[in-house]
């Protein structure tokens, strides 16, 4: 009787373990930590002044939330450099704009290939759309007469897209690459002064980091 007690406790221990084992196994994070870069060009329109084509480069920081088995909702910081030249009383001249975003981002995940196990797709189809605030730090001019600086130049709102592939490394690592666009839908105003970026046309290249 003792070794039939002993041996149906040893049997429910061990269906025990296996179910925490699969439950484990299950979870799944809902949390992502990630870092995005980005590389492209566009275009800054400032008023009086004819607009000025160049480069954008940057980062975001972001801590992200799964809303769903497909969406996930992101939000964080941003530092962005825009360089351009110009002409300043008929010398060539170059701009440099730093600033800080604040983007708020909607991104959905497609599967590519899809898998017969239950989480265990490995390439995405990845789309998303997001909204931004942004704030010109600092706008610095370099010329052959001098050099100017003029800081916190004010504050707008703009749009971005994204379209590309996601690729899951590890259960806890991703990575992903693809093409984004951006544009400011208000101005930036500053003591009588306007300007926005339009027409951002660029790569991003994103990991991540579950937790």
């Amino acid at each position: 009787m003792k070794k039939q007690v002993f041996a149906a406790l040893a049997l429910l221990f061990l269906s025990g373990t296996a179910m925490a084992q699969e439950t484990t196994e299950k979870k799944d994070s809902k949390f992502e930590f990630a870092v995005n870069g980005k590389l492209g060009f566009a275009q800054l329109k400032q008023s009086g002044i004819p607009a000025l084509n160049g480069n954008l480069t940057g980062s975001d920081i972001l801590l992200g939330y799964k809303i769903s088995s497909k969406w996930n909702l992101a939000t964080g910081i941003g530092f962005y450099e825009f360089n351009a030249n110009t002409i300043v009383a008929g010398n060539s001249a170059s701009l440099k704009n730093s600033y800080l975003r604040i983007p708020l981002q909607f991104n959905g995940d497609y599967s590519i290939v899809k898998s017969e196990k239950t989480n265990s797709d490995k390439m995405f189809f990845t789309i998303g759309l997001g909204l931004y605030a942004n704030t010109l730090l600092k706008q610095e001019l370099e010329a052959v007469t001098g050099n100017a600086e003029a800081k916190n130049l004010g504050w707008n709102f703009g749009l971005s897209t994204q379209v590309g592939a996601k690729f899951i490394v590890n259960e806890d690592i991703n990575i992903a690459i693809g093409l984004e666009s951006q544009s400011d839908l208000t101005k930036m105003k500053k003591d009588g002064a306007e300007q926005k970026l339009e027409q951002f046309n660029g790569m991003y290249f994103r990991i991540g980091f579950k937790f």
